[in-house]
Protein backbone atom coordinates (compact mmCIF):
# COMPACT_ATOMS: atom_id res chain seq x y z
CA UNK A 1 0.00 0.00 0.00
CA UNK A 2 3.08 2.34 1.56
CA UNK A 3 4.40 1.92 -2.27
CA UNK A 4 1.62 2.49 -4.49
CA UNK A 5 0.76 5.50 -2.21
CA UNK A 6 4.05 6.94 -2.70
CA UNK A 7 4.17 6.34 -6.74
CA UNK A 8 0.63 7.84 -6.72
CA UNK A 9 1.68 11.24 -4.83
CA UNK A 10 4.86 11.75 -7.06
CA UNK A 11 3.33 10.94 -10.74
CA UNK A 12 -0.39 11.75 -10.13
CA UNK A 13 -2.72 8.51 -9.26
CA UNK A 14 -4.61 9.23 -13.15
CA UNK A 15 -1.08 8.90 -15.02
CA UNK A 16 -0.02 5.74 -13.10
CA UNK A 17 -1.48 2.23 -14.57
CA UNK A 18 -2.02 -0.48 -12.28
CA UNK A 19 0.96 -2.50 -13.72
CA UNK A 20 3.04 0.77 -12.07
CA UNK A 21 1.14 0.61 -9.18
CA UNK A 22 1.14 -3.05 -8.35
CA UNK A 23 4.67 -3.42 -9.31
CA UNK A 24 5.25 -0.43 -6.81
CA UNK A 25 4.29 -2.64 -4.18
CA UNK A 26 5.91 -5.47 -5.37
CA UNK A 27 3.19 -7.78 -6.95
CA UNK A 28 2.27 -8.68 -10.62
CA UNK A 29 -1.20 -6.89 -12.35
CA UNK A 30 -2.78 -10.08 -11.40
CA UNK A 31 -2.11 -10.04 -7.93
CA UNK A 32 -3.47 -6.75 -7.39
CA UNK A 33 -6.54 -8.10 -8.56
CA UNK A 34 -7.06 -9.77 -5.86
CA UNK A 35 -6.26 -7.76 -3.25
CA UNK A 36 -8.72 -5.05 -5.20
CA UNK A 37 -11.05 -4.70 -7.87
CA UNK A 38 -9.95 -1.93 -9.34
CA UNK A 39 -8.12 0.91 -9.37
CA UNK A 40 -10.50 3.24 -7.98
CA UNK A 41 -10.40 0.35 -5.22
CA UNK A 42 -7.12 1.41 -4.51
CA UNK A 43 -7.20 5.11 -4.73
CA UNK A 44 -9.79 4.83 -1.87
CA UNK A 45 -7.68 2.59 -0.18
CA UNK A 46 -4.58 4.84 -0.23
CA UNK A 47 -7.14 7.77 0.91
CA UNK A 48 -8.05 6.16 3.87
CA UNK A 49 -4.49 4.80 5.02
CA UNK A 50 -2.61 7.76 4.24
CA UNK A 51 -5.39 10.11 6.09
CA UNK A 52 -5.76 7.85 8.82
CA UNK A 53 -1.38 8.74 9.21
CA UNK A 54 -2.23 12.24 9.20
CA UNK A 55 -4.82 11.98 11.41
CA UNK A 56 -2.12 9.65 13.79
CA UNK A 57 0.73 12.23 13.81
CA UNK A 58 -1.43 15.16 14.63
CA UNK A 59 -3.13 12.98 17.13
CA UNK A 60 0.49 13.12 19.20
CA UNK A 61 -0.08 16.98 19.38
CA UNK A 62 -1.18 18.00 23.27
CA UNK A 63 -5.06 20.18 22.74
CA UNK A 64 -4.33 23.75 22.11
CA UNK A 65 -0.90 23.80 22.61
CA UNK A 66 0.71 26.99 20.27
CA UNK A 67 4.80 25.46 20.15
CA UNK A 68 3.58 21.99 19.25
CA UNK A 69 1.09 23.59 16.48
CA UNK A 70 3.64 25.93 15.31
CA UNK A 71 6.41 22.63 14.67
CA UNK A 72 3.71 20.53 13.38
CA UNK A 73 2.64 23.35 11.00
CA UNK A 74 6.54 24.64 10.16
CA UNK A 75 7.03 20.63 8.97
CA UNK A 76 3.63 20.36 6.27
CA UNK A 77 4.91 24.12 5.08
CA UNK A 78 8.52 22.69 4.70
CA UNK A 79 10.30 22.88 1.34
CA UNK A 80 11.13 19.40 1.81
CA UNK A 81 7.01 18.45 1.79
CA UNK A 82 7.04 19.81 -1.41
CA UNK A 83 9.95 18.74 -2.98
CA UNK A 84 8.91 15.02 -1.18
CA UNK A 85 5.36 14.75 -2.66
CA UNK A 86 5.69 10.45 -2.28
CA UNK A 87 6.62 11.08 1.26
CA UNK A 88 4.43 13.60 2.19
CA UNK A 89 0.57 14.51 2.71
CA UNK A 90 -1.95 12.86 0.27
CA UNK A 91 -3.82 15.99 0.37
CA UNK A 92 -1.98 18.30 -1.90
CA UNK A 93 -0.94 15.33 -3.93
CA UNK A 94 -4.50 14.00 -4.66
CA UNK A 95 -6.89 15.98 -3.90
CA UNK A 96 -7.93 17.44 -7.22
CA UNK A 97 -7.99 13.81 -8.80
CA UNK A 98 -10.13 12.27 -5.90
CA UNK A 99 -12.32 15.41 -6.95
CA UNK A 100 -12.21 13.61 -10.72
CA UNK A 101 -13.21 10.24 -8.55
CA UNK A 102 -16.56 8.06 -8.76
CA UNK A 103 -18.41 8.85 -5.61
CA UNK A 104 -17.72 5.93 -3.64
CA UNK A 105 -14.31 7.35 -3.46
CA UNK A 106 -15.27 10.57 -2.99
CA UNK A 107 -17.18 9.01 0.12
CA UNK A 108 -14.27 7.55 1.53
CA UNK A 109 -12.56 10.92 1.06
CA UNK A 110 -15.37 12.71 2.73
CA UNK A 111 -14.98 10.74 5.89
CA UNK A 112 -11.78 9.62 6.61
CA UNK A 113 -11.27 13.77 5.80
CA UNK A 114 -13.56 14.55 8.29
CA UNK A 115 -11.88 12.14 10.94
CA UNK A 116 -9.00 14.28 10.48
CA UNK A 117 -10.71 17.63 11.10
CA UNK A 118 -11.63 16.44 14.33
CA UNK A 119 -8.77 15.63 15.37
CA UNK A 120 -7.19 18.62 14.03
CA UNK A 121 -10.12 21.12 16.15
CA UNK A 122 -9.58 19.34 19.16
CA UNK A 123 -6.11 20.22 18.43
CA UNK A 124 -6.37 23.88 17.53
CA UNK A 125 -9.90 24.78 19.98
CA UNK A 126 -11.91 25.52 17.05
CA UNK A 127 -13.19 24.01 14.15
CA UNK A 128 -13.70 26.31 11.38
CA UNK A 129 -10.51 27.67 12.51
CA UNK A 130 -9.23 24.30 11.73
CA UNK A 131 -10.75 23.60 8.58
CA UNK A 132 -8.86 26.99 7.37
CA UNK A 133 -5.72 26.26 8.34
CA UNK A 134 -5.73 22.87 6.69
CA UNK A 135 -7.17 24.59 3.22
CA UNK A 136 -4.20 27.19 3.78
CA UNK A 137 -1.32 24.78 4.17
CA UNK A 138 -2.91 22.37 1.47
CA UNK A 139 -2.88 25.18 -0.91
CA UNK A 140 0.25 26.57 -0.01
CA UNK A 141 1.94 22.88 -0.67
CA UNK A 142 0.01 22.81 -4.01
CA UNK A 143 1.06 26.21 -5.36
CA UNK A 144 4.79 25.91 -4.07
CA UNK A 145 4.82 22.74 -5.82
CA UNK A 146 3.53 24.33 -9.24
CA UNK A 147 6.33 26.84 -8.87
CA UNK A 148 9.85 27.06 -10.58
CA UNK A 149 12.40 28.52 -8.49
CA UNK A 150 12.96 27.69 -4.50
CA UNK A 151 12.63 31.12 -3.58
CA UNK A 152 9.20 31.32 -5.01
CA UNK A 153 8.48 28.33 -3.37
CA UNK A 154 9.84 29.41 0.13
CA UNK A 155 7.82 32.84 -0.47
CA UNK A 156 4.42 30.88 -0.89
CA UNK A 157 5.37 28.69 2.41
CA UNK A 158 6.62 31.54 4.93
CA UNK A 159 3.34 33.49 3.86
CA UNK A 160 1.53 30.50 5.07
CA UNK A 161 3.27 29.89 8.21
CA UNK A 162 3.12 33.75 9.25
CA UNK A 163 -0.77 33.38 8.69
CA UNK A 164 -1.43 30.17 9.86
CA UNK A 165 0.98 31.36 13.38
CA UNK A 166 -0.91 34.59 13.35
CA UNK A 167 -4.57 32.19 13.47
CA UNK A 168 -3.13 29.90 15.94
CA UNK A 169 -1.62 32.61 18.37
CA UNK A 170 -5.13 34.38 18.04
CA UNK A 171 -7.54 31.48 18.73
CA UNK A 172 -4.99 31.13 21.78
CA UNK A 173 -5.70 34.22 22.72
CA UNK A 174 -9.32 34.31 22.56
CA UNK A 175 -9.19 31.30 24.72
CA UNK A 176 -7.23 32.69 27.67
CA UNK A 177 -9.37 35.48 27.46
CA UNK A 178 -12.42 33.47 27.68
CA UNK A 179 -11.07 31.21 30.30
CA UNK A 180 -10.38 34.49 32.26
CA UNK A 181 -14.10 35.32 32.27
CA UNK A 182 -15.11 32.11 33.21
CA UNK A 183 -13.05 32.45 36.65
CA UNK A 184 -14.90 35.68 37.53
Amino acid sequence: MRASSSLAKQQGFAGSGVDALASAAGLTSGAFYRHFEGKGELLSAIIETELEATRSRFSTIEPRTEEQLYLAIDAYLSLAHVRHPESGCVLPALASEIGRAPAETKAVFERALLELLAVLSEKVGDASAAFALLNQCVGAVMIARGLATDSAKRQVLEAARKSARESISSLSRAADRQATTDRR
